[in-house]
């Protein structure tokens, strides 16, 4: 081992932070031997990139056929970087770093937009703080460390969120037609609320009526994470501006299932299903955004595919904040609070995102708050084993931070002046002494010459 770096937050051993926040720490380098470097920077920056290949067919360039190509489209966001010199300058002269143990802060503001960190598989949003060592003949020595980011959604600023969803489908199979009868299977179904954050439970209340001759094998409420990425292909030849290109997934983070319904038979089913810790919904109106997360509650009606026509299947779109709903503090369901409610929400605790997904080999998995609620419609902030976790404020001050403590680091020398050039005229610049005589160009030249007196002003000078 020649160089290690430890990164180290403030205040804040998660690495969690909202956007607008001051963000700062120390990065502790120890190396083993002297190296012979440039300077030290810390970066740190945020950054979203999308990217991906598909197959696509072009014509070959006669025309007469058809080939396959492999294309590749990506795309590159930078929201925010800065770059800070603890140790020599930039484009300096070879220092020497001598072997020991150093601990270099860093702090810079995130931008109150900045994104929400995201990890998927096709693309991701990445806030990361980097300790370069820029060495003058091998290459340079790069640590990161990501930390999280996340751009408030606090779900009271719309009113539209407090509305409940509620709708009715039914469905008709044709094997009820071969008996002659084809009555359907209808499906009741509503939530309390329309939006929610991590650690709730959205309360659903099912009602299903199987009128028909096809059982249901089972009534499941699904939670599924849409993300649309955005990229561009490669630049024709022509000079053709590139294609935008887009790339939709689906992927399920919470599952319930209920129970069947027999044919002919009714049920209801009052049950509730626990939004994970997931990426925030992303609400912002500008649709060139490389990614974009949305969520779709599903309520499934399962049914053998042998009976012909499908499940019979029910959607919603579902808005996932930050901040959830002050109302939804007491929900017990549908159209039932709890009499106790006093509206009091609570800090969140920050726990990893619960999909597996990455972009390429980032395993960095973002932490989004999460709200455990009680029983009283209260929740309570505080990990597995009881601890409460730091929550980030959103407008921390810079006088509340301790002085951090750490070794004294080397001192960047200073740049050394540039040393005074003195050119001398390549002719005497005083006539000579009288008596003496002096060299020109290896001719001495007798003390009484008298130089040749210039024509008059009015004389012609041509060539001939």
């Amino acid at each position: 081992m020649s160089s290690k770096v430890t990164f180290a937050f403030d205040n804040n051993p998660q690495g969690v932070y909202y956007a607008g926040q001051v963000i700062s720490g120390t990065a502790e380098l120890i190396t083993d031997r002297p190296k012979t470097i440039r300077s030290i920077y810390i970066t740190i920056n945020g950054f979203g990139e999308t990217r991906w290949q598909e197959n696509v067919e072009k014509s070959s360039e006669d025309g007469s056929k058809q080939v396959k190509s492999l294309a590749t489209h990506t795309s590159t966001e930078i929201y925010y970087t800065n770059d800070q010199y603890v140790y020599g300058q930039s484009g300096g002269t070879q220092l020497e770093l001598p072997k020991g143990k150093f601990v270099f802060p860093f702090h810079t503001t995130i931008p109150p937009n900045a994104p929400t960190s995201f990890n998927g598989r096709h693309g991701q949003i990445k806030h990361e703080v980097t300790l370069t060592i820029d060495r003058s003949v091998r290459y340079n020595n790069i640590f990161k460390q990501c930390f999280t980011v996340i751009l408030p959604t606090d779900l009271n600023a719309k009113r539209e969120h407090v509305q409940p969803l509620k709708r009715i489908e039914e469905k008709s199979f044709w094997w009820g037609s071969i008996f002659g009868a084809n009555k359907p299977m209808v499906m009741d179904v509503s939530t309390s609320f329309s939006a929610y954050a991590p650690g709730q439970k959205i309360h659903f209340h099912i009602a299903l009526d199987n009128q028909s001759d096809v059982q249901c094998q089972d009534v499941k409420v699904r939670l599924f994470k849409n993300v649309t990425y955005r990229a561009k292909s490669g630049s024709t030849a022509s000079g053709e501006k590139p294609e935008i290109k887009v790339n939709e997934t689906e992927s399920r983070i919470a599952d319930k299932h209920c129970g069947e319904v027999l044919k002919h038979n009714k049920a209801t089913f009052n049950e509730y299903l626990v939004v994970p810790p997931t990426t925030p919904t992303t609400l912002e109106p500008n649709g060139n955004q490389p990614i974009k997360v949305s969520y779709t509650l599903r309520f499934i009606a399962k049914t053998f595919r042998l009976h012909g026509g499908g499940d019979l299947v029910v959607d919603f779109p579902l808005v996932i904040g930050t901040v959830p709903l002050l109302a939804s503090a007491g929900d017990l369901g549908p159209g039932q609070t709890n009499s106790n409610n006093s509206g009091f929400v609570g800090a969140p605790v920050f726990q990893e995102d619960v999909s597996s997904e990455q972009f390429e080999s980032n395993t960095y998995k973002p932490r989004y708050p999460v709200y455990n609620f009680n029983g009283n419609g209260q929740s309570t902030a505080g990990n597995s084993n009881g601890t409460t976790a730091p929550t980030p404020s959103l407008y921390p001050k810079a006088e509340d931070k301790p002085p951090v403590q750490h070794t004294a680091n080397p001192v960047s020398p200073a740049p050394a002046p540039a040393p005074a050039i003195h050119k001398s005229p390549p002719y005497p610049t005083a006539g000579p002494n009288p008596g003496n005589n002096f060299e020109v160009l290896g001719f001495s030249i007798p003390p009484d010459y008298k130089p040749t007196p210039s024509a008059p002003a009015d004389s012609s000078i041509g060539w001939k």
